[in-house]
């Protein structure tokens, strides 16, 4: 508790319209929160809405917590022992869940990450760099700024933890530099880790959509695992990545992405688990 990203999980939101998930969005005013729906494609459809009334493609974080609750609830066929499969709509495609109850307790939480698409950045690591206020010795060089295109997040590099440590994001320069090109998260990442057991830590910010910095951004962890793999940040037998984020401002999380394929396309799937903090009613006028 009090660690990892929370959100805010809306059952039977099909009774709501588009204008009243965006001002519950609002009202709960975490970074985003989920809503569940029938789907047509899938056995659940789950969208996603920020605080300024952003509905984002794919949200990794909000996806797990909603997952628990279908898990806990036993909602959608699910029952509350072995592992079971739940395929899950999203506007970034249909996804695969897994809900594993084997080893008792909290259900382990396994999910497909979106398509990745890890593509050269088509703008200049300096121009970023400058856009977000990072200082250059806070930036590893050596590493290319790179474009994952399904979710439209950019990666870069940063030398060590105390580098990652001291950057203090310019909010108003990303915003007016994301515009652009809708770029909806900046993950800067590095090598050097709080638990020995990880290969990354890695800080997201999104102030287009009124993040201006995630405490744990499970939709950024498929395009990190393929960052590291395409630049060699880890060695080819690495199959399970360790991936830490939130320390810096008191919510620290980790998850573990499964690398599932290299080649012809890079896929993975990511492993997590979440808990229920408290559970309400609300009444719209």
């Amino acid at each position: 508790m009090f660690g990892g990203n929370p959100t805010a999980v809306v059952r039977e939101a099909h009774v709501l319209n588009d204008d009243e998930m965006r001002k519950i969005a609002r009202e709960m005013n975490l970074s985003e929160s989920v809503f569940l729906l029938p789907s047509e494609a899938a056995d659940v459809r789950l969208r996603f809405f920020t605080p300024p009334g952003d509905e984002i493609k794919f949200c990794g974080h909000a996806t797990v917590g909603a997952l628990h609750t279908i898990a806990t609830e036993q909602m959608y066929g699910v029952g509350a022992s072995g592992r079971q499969r739940l395929t899950v709509e999203t506007n970034a495609g249909v996804l695969t869940t897994d809900l594993d109850f084997a080893a008792g307790g909290a259900p382990g939480l396994i999910l497909d990450c979106p398509a990745i698409d890890l593509v050269p950045a088509p703008c200049e690591l300096e121009d970023v760099v400058s856009a977000l206020g990072i200082k250059p010795d806070q930036v590893d060089w050596n590493k290319p700024l790179m474009l994952e295109k399904t979710n439209n997040y950019l990666y870069l590099a940063s030398p060590d933890l105390a580098a990652l440590k001291q950057i203090d994001l310019d909010v108003r320069g990303a915003v007016e530099f994301a515009q652009a090109d809708r770029i909806v998260v900046f993950c800067v990442m590095t090598c050097q880790t709080f638990d020995a057991d990880n290969h990354v830590h890695a800080r997201g910010y999104a102030p287009l959509v009124g993040v201006p910095e995630d405490p744990f951004t499970g939709s950024m962890q498929g395009g990190l695992a393929a960052y590291l793999h395409v630049n060699e940040m880890i060695t080819p037998d690495v199959g399970m990545v360790g991936s830490e984020q939130g320390h810096f401002i008191g919510r620290p999380g980790a998850v573990q992405i499964e690398i599932t394929e290299t080649e012809p396309q890079f896929r993975a799937r990511m492993h997590a688990n979440a808990r229920s903090v408290f559970e309400t009613e609300m009444t719209l006028p």
